[in-house]
């Protein structure tokens, strides 16, 4: 059977203006705005914590912005629990129990200033503050 090519060119022609009109036209839908990513600021417990003392999260406070993830990462060997010393200062009150290798975040929507210690090593010490944007 033979096709002749009138009809062969007026189905394809048929079928790219099916095509074009199926494509164009009306505009997609617009895609919902997602929220910014949450920054996030670690914070570490250092290796030897214990016997860093003051030092066991750093030689400098922990600062983080309003509005940022505050992720404590346990990097010692010994298991840790932080707590704030002024717990209606910032939104950290106190971790779980953080094993070695565990991790915790918070989302800092209050600014304000804390003394925070480990309730198992109280003589691990440190500070945190949370900043204004």
């Amino acid at each position: 059977m033979t096709t002749s090519l009138p009809y062969l060119l007026l189905a394809l022609s048929t079928l790219t203006s099916v095509s074009i009109a199926g494509c164009g036209g009306a505009e997609a839908p617009p895609m919902p705005d997602s929220p910014a990513p949450t920054v996030t600021a670690n914070a570490f417990i250092l290796p030897g914590a214990v016997s860093h003392g003051d030092s066991a999260f750093g030689d400098e406070p922990v600062v983080v912005h309003k509005g940022e993830r505050l992720r404590w990462v346990n990097a010692d060997t010994l298991a840790h629990v932080i707590v704030a010393d002024s717990p209606d200062a910032t939104d950290l009150r106190k971790t779980e129990e953080l094993p070695p290798g565990g991790e915790q975040s918070f989302i800092m929507t209050k600014s304000g200033t804390t003394r925070i210690h480990c309730e198992t090593h109280p003589n691990m010490t440190g500070t945190l503050v949370v900043r204004e944007n």
